[in-house]
């Protein structure tokens, strides 16, 4: 039984739902909620724990062996796969089991809170049997006396993966609902080490976490202590992705679209487990190495590696401009004259302009132009390219009854039903509406004419923002399962868009994309699709859940995820308002990222600008400058990030996976595998420890002061010079005044 509360709607599906957002809201359904929560995790009651049962002690089975793989199990499921004399998985007894539940789903602000209740398991035990295959494969199955069986099959895929296919097939009691989850449980051992999982703000190494993957609305702010009506938890992420990376030499992934649960050594210490939202075959891709650049490049095949945008977009800034054609021109002709070198001005209200309330100013919910607003808005475009300067916009798939789009959407079937056969809305912030379905394509085709108009008006590109929306009890009228589709939700956005962009812009000269595309939502294969990806929403201050310091994490993680080409709002988006010396310290890690970009945030008149006094206008211009001439070589790390999936900013265990020292620094990253940098992100700070691995290392200020590692030092870090190290000497930054 499965209870939805959806906003201000609530209904009841037969199937189940998703994670995060722990907001109050009220049901129509009697099930408990339980009082128990789940580590970082969904609400749920404890499975029983089958481990404390009496066994008989586990008997080894002969060992089959598939060309360079070898599986080793024993009688009681429990199974060793070495791959090319390395053990990479070691399943535990009943390593594959079925859970059921009685399921309650709470949804509001794009975020989902699962409350499990009455959670039961099926774990196979019984004989253990391990065979070969005619095609090579070698297939473990465990049968209880009841009936129940669990197979996993492992496939040597090329020289580089193992295919493990998983299932359960229980025998249920009479009367009982068919299961809900497939459970894997793995052996945890003190070497086991856990990088990855997409977008991540809080953690590098994720070893002793439980959290759910599911695309979802990350809220605005994530502190637990200081929870709202729109917050989101330490688990919320726009862009999760079922896959982690061992720093030994090894990643997997699992290949699905449903939700997924990890439990990290944390509710058993000697167990990693897996619980995803699956009934039929459970589909693991295990990625051998032996390095982590192997595992990079391979992963990176499945998960797809992000296209490079212009060089001119690397080479400048992109300003945030709200305000109408008379404030863009001025923002570009008064940042030229202060000698930063602007790339593009980014205008999200070009669309239109709304007020939320309290000093908040946001976005109308449409897809065309403002003529009023943005009046000679071609004229604009004409003179900012007549300085070298393009113009970018913003998109996001919100349909509202308020604009022009509403009563089309409604009339031709565009939008997802209820189950009373109406649109589907949900409150979105101070409004209520819906989000286009992208499961028809007609409604594909419709939106497409906006995005080619808007690009023939003489848009270079914009944000193309949300995606985490997608309620998942809506009937889509491809009939699709929406809690499934939930997931690819993003991708389908982004290639909506995509699409339009490769055939009316196509690619430049150097073969990059000739246009500019910036997402923060995605999940597995999302990498085929996207090209800039930005960090999310933080908040406009310092806090480590969810403001300045959550960056870092959030740009590291999203390069494990794929992504090559990541950016983030100088200074912030939410909250604030932000101070002046938020604004430097952010700046200064903006121009050690891929992407140079300002935001004005929701509070655009109270917040610090770098246009707000001469000192912010010096400070920003040398930094951007100072990403002018890294430029050369962020392209060049894009143009290999193609080749190799290794990405632009990397954590420092990609570069250094045999240093466990480097596994949980959450303030410095590698650009490119030359350049440490290490950006000041606690308030008043004006020193701060720096880490430096193995090498030798040369300080970019003064390159006469070297050190070697692995070390830690204390390094002065004023206001202008952020700790940057590289392990080559160059002279170049340092000149920039």
């Amino acid at each position: 039984m499965i209870s939805l509360v959806v906003a201000n709607q609530a209904c009841t599906t037969p199937a189940s739902a998703d994670s995060g957002l722990d907001v109050p809201s009220a049901s129509l359904d009697a099930t408990p909620q339980g009082d128990a929560v789940a580590p970082e995790g969904s609400v749920e009651d404890a499975a029983p724990d089958a481990d404390a049962m009496p066994e008989p002690p586990a008997v080894a089975i002969d060992p089959v062996t598939s060309g360079d793989m070898e599986l080793r199990a024993n009688s009681d499921g429990s199974y060793a796969l070495r791959v090319a004399g390395r053990v990479l998985l070691e399943g535990k007894r009943s390593s594959v089991s079925a859970r059921n539940y009685f399921e309650r789903i709470e949804t509001q602000f794009g975020g989902w809170t699962f409350r499990r209740t009455g959670v039961s398991e099926v774990q196979p035990r019984g004989r253990a049997t391990a065979t070969r295959g005619m095609d090579g494969s070698i297939t473990l199955e465990v049968a209880s006396p009841d009936g129940s069986i669990s197979r996993s099959a492992f496939q040597r895929v090329g020289t580089s993966e193992v295919t493990i296919r998983a299932r359960v097939i229980p025998v249920l009691p009479a009367g009982s609902q068919p299961f809900r989850s497939t459970v894997l449980r793995f052996r945890c051992t003190e070497a086991s080490h856990f990088l990855g999982f997409g977008e991540q703000y809080n953690a590098v190494d994720h070893r002793g976490r439980k959290f759910p993957l599911f695309v979802s609305e990350q809220g605005i702010g994530r502190d637990p202590m200081r929870q709202h009506l729109f917050s989101g938890n330490p688990t919320t992420t726009y862009f999760p992705v079922p896959f982690f990376m061992d720093p030994r030499g090894f990643g997997l992934a699992v290949d699905t679209d449903a939700r997924v649960e990890a439990d990290l050594c944390s509710t058993v210490s000697d167990e990693y487990s897996l619980t995803v939202d699956e009934t039929s075959d459970v589909t693991l891709r295990l990625y051998t190495g032996p390095t982590v650049a192997d595992v990079m490049r391979d992963w990176t095949v499945l998960q797809g590696r992000t296209s490079n945008p212009p060089e001119w977009s690397v080479r400048g800034v992109w300003l945030a401009s709200q305000g109408g054609t008379a404030m863009a021109r001025s923002v570009a002709m008064r940042a030229t004259a202060a000698n930063i070198p602007v790339a593009a001005i980014w205008s999200q209200d070009w669309v239109g302009r709304r007020e939320f309330g309290l000093g908040n100013t946001g976005v109308r919910y449409r897809w065309a132009w403002d003529e009023m607003f943005y009046p000679d808005l071609p004229g604009l475009i004409r003179d900012l390219e007549a300085m070298n300067v393009r113009f970018f916009g913003y998109m996001n798939p919100f349909i509202v009854p308020e604009q022009d789009l509403w009563a089309p959407a409604v009339r031709d079937g565009f939008v997802p039903l209820d189950a009373m056969g109406q649109p589907y809305t949900f409150l979105i912030s101070v409004l209520e509406g819906t989000v286009l379905d992208l499961t028809n394509p007609r409604a594909v085709q419709w939106y497409q004419g906006y995005v080619e108009r808007a690009l023939m008006l003489g848009l270079s590109g914009w944000m193309q923002d949300f995606g985490e929306w997608l309620p998942i009890d809506a009937r889509l009228s491809s009939g699709r399962d929406a809690r499934r589709f939930h997931n690819e939700y993003p991708t389908a956005w982004q290639r909506a868009a995509r699409e339009v962009f490769e055939r009316v812009r196509g690619r430049d000269a150097n073969g990059d994309d000739n246009w500019v595309m910036f997402t923060r939502s995605g999940w597995l294969r999302s990498g085929h699709t996207s090209q800039v990806v930005w960090a999310g929403d933080q908040e406009a201050d310092w806090s480590p859940w969810d403001g300045l310091p959550t960056v870092i994490p959030a740009l590291v993680s999203l390069g494990m995820a794929g992504v090559g080409y990541v950016t983030h709002d100088i200074a912030g988006f939410s909250g604030g308002p932000s101070s002046k010396e938020l604004y430097q310290r952010w700046t200064e890690l903006g121009a050690f990222t891929p992407i140079m970009r300002t935001h004005e945030g929701l509070r655009r008149a109270e917040n610090w600008n770098w246009d707000r006094d001469a000192e912010t206008t010096a400070h920003f211009s040398r930094f951007a400058r100072i990403h002018q001439a890294l430029a050369p070589r962020i392209i060049e790390l894009g143009r290999a990030h193609r080749m190799t999936g290794m990405p632009i900013v990397r954590a420092l265990p990609l570069q250094f996976p045999e240093d466990a020292r480097t596994y949980n620094i959450l303030d410095e990253y590698m650009l490119g595998d030359d350049l440490l940098v290490a950006p000041v992100v606690r308030e008043g700070a004006t020193s701060r420890m720096v880490y430096l691995p193995r090498g030798r290392w040369f300080d970019v200020w003064d390159p006469s002061r070297t050190f070697t590692g692995p070390t830690e030092i204390m390094v002065s870090a004023p206001i202008g010079r952020p700790p940057v190290f590289s392990t080559r000497m160059r002279t170049d930054l340092m000149m920039i005044r």
